[in-house]
């Protein structure tokens, strides 16, 4: 595992052990200590305002003392699951591993490594390369307009 920086959505920023060899069409599976859980949740809780809830998912971190220990339970709320064919995948109770960190998202969230030193993306969502297209001259016998 290394520690590097990464985002979802060109906004924020967080810091996050990866394994680099765990990754999925250049993105990769975070794990997140607790703390930035918190402000991934702060962050996320946001957006609903800005954007509504039915086009974002909300991270939530609810204190609950499980066998005399205070572990939090950490959610996702996907709101736009809750009335339609999924609604059983509308939560999510993201567990911690033995390190005790969580995978906020995992790959589904298209999660990307920002460089360390100008924090642009070096594994960006990949987009299509745009190319210049050319008009091509038409088929013989094909009419043209003009």
């Amino acid at each position: 595992m290394i520690e590097v920086m990464v985002s979802c959505n060109g906004r924020n920023q967080y810091p996050a052990l990866i394994d680099p060899t765990d990754h999925r069409d250049g993105f990769v599976k975070p794990w997140f200590d607790l703390e930035t859980v918190q402000r991934i949740a702060e962050d996320t809780q946001t957006d609903p305002g800005t954007f509504g809830n039915g086009f974002t998912d909300t991270v939530h971190v609810i204190p609950c003392p499980v066998e005399d220990q205070d572990r939090p339970l950490v959610l996702i709320v996907r709101w736009m699951y809750l009335d339609g064919e999924k609604h059983q995948e509308a939560v999510e109770n993201v567990e911690r591993n033995a390190d005790g960190r969580y995978a906020v998202g995992e790959f589904g969230w298209c999660w990307y490594m920002l460089d360390e030193d100008q924090l642009c993306p070096v594994m960006p969502p990949a987009i299509p390369a745009q190319v210049k297209r050319e008009i091509l001259p038409p088929f013989p016998g094909q009419r043209t307009n003009g």
